[in-house]
């Protein structure tokens, strides 16, 4: 793992549908805006999915920002693929970087885990979820310090699947105080 004091983390979407679609990417947007309040003012999101750059672009990116958590939005199965390619790249690339996926493909949390680079699987809402992963990331010295998390589906060191309890919901009120300057 890499450095603990205000980690550098980065959302991104992976491609939905051949062609882009400009529809604002809400799961993304909602827990971005979850680590924001949180204090985790060090987060940064790359839409692919609307901007649809070139994959060596998309590499170069990343290995540029040099995050020490990447944040993956999976919201549909079709996913697998890029995200399957994208974190065993970015594995490649920057072994310390810890890779969570979120959306629908986490569903599949036990292939993913098994098959692609992803590190941990957000299996449900992700608002409180990654806030408390930040927060458990920042202490962690194995992968057994997460199993407080809740939301969370991860190997542990014996390759078992751990796959912790459901948060509590977030209030109705606050699922969709979304911070709409993200996407600027």
């Amino acid at each position: 793992m890499k450095s603990k004091n205000s980690p550098k983390i980065l959302i991104l979407t992976t491609p939905i549908r051949p062609i882009p679609t400009e529809f604002p990417p809400l799961g993304s947007l909602s827990v971005i805006t979850a680590l924001n309040k949180a204090g985790f003012h060090n987060t940064e999101f790359f839409n692919i999915d609307l901007l649809r750059p070139e994959y060596s672009n998309v590499i170069e990116y990343i290995k540029e920002k040099n995050p020490d958590v990447v944040g993956v939005s999976a919201v549909v199965s079709t996913a697998y693929g890029y995200s399957k390619k994208l974190s065993l790249d970015i594995k490649k690339l920057l072994p310390d970087t810890t890779i969570i996926l979120g959306g629908n493909l986490g569903a599949s949390a036990e292939i993913i885990l098994n098959k692609t680079g992803v590190d941990f699987v957000c299996t449900g809402e992700g608002e409180v979820t990654i806030v408390d992963f930040i927060k458990c990331w920042m202490d962690a010295k194995s992968k057994e310090d997460f199993k407080g998390v809740k939301g969370l589906a991860y190997l542990d060191d014996k390759q078992n699947l751990i796959v912790t309890p459901f948060p509590d919901p977030i209030p109705a009120e606050e699922v969709y105080d979304l911070d709409w300057s993200i996407l600027d």
